[in-house]
């Protein structure tokens, strides 16, 4: 088997273990883009400790502001979904239903996106 299997197989299992539903929704020039369609999928929200630190696996750790988060998606689970700076995020689990406007989108992972979130 070879690395990026594996890797694919962990991710896997993490996002399996801690995914909630969240509602993606695409944006265009400030309203929604009726070009993409409003997705929900599962994916792990990160957010930082009071250091401002998250782990997001395989020793991956990185800093975010108090007013950020992360969310990671597994690749192969949404191969046709476009994330895009400026997309909506909606936690769907969480109380409230916060909302989170992409900051940047981080698909370098062969088996992951991970999306830095500023809170709306």
């Amino acid at each position: 088997m070879d690395w990026r299997a594996l890797e694919a197989a962990t991710d896997s299992a993490v996002i399996g273990a801690f995914d909630e539903e969240v509602r993606h929704l695409p944006q265009k020039n400030g309203t929604a883009d009726p070009g993409r369609p409003v997705t929900n999928l599962r994916g792990v929200l990160h957010t930082p400790s009071p250091e401002g630190t998250i782990n997001i696996g395989n020793g991956l750790t990185t800093t975010m502001a108090a007013s950020e988060s992360a969310l990671v998606v597994q690749r192969s689970a949404y191969p046709g979904v476009v994330f895009r700076k400026l997309d909506i995020i909606r936690g769907n689990e969480l109380a409230g239903t916060p909302l989170w406007e992409i900051k940047t989108v981080n698909d370098r992972y062969s088996s992951i996106i991970v999306l830095t979130l500023n809170q709306k």
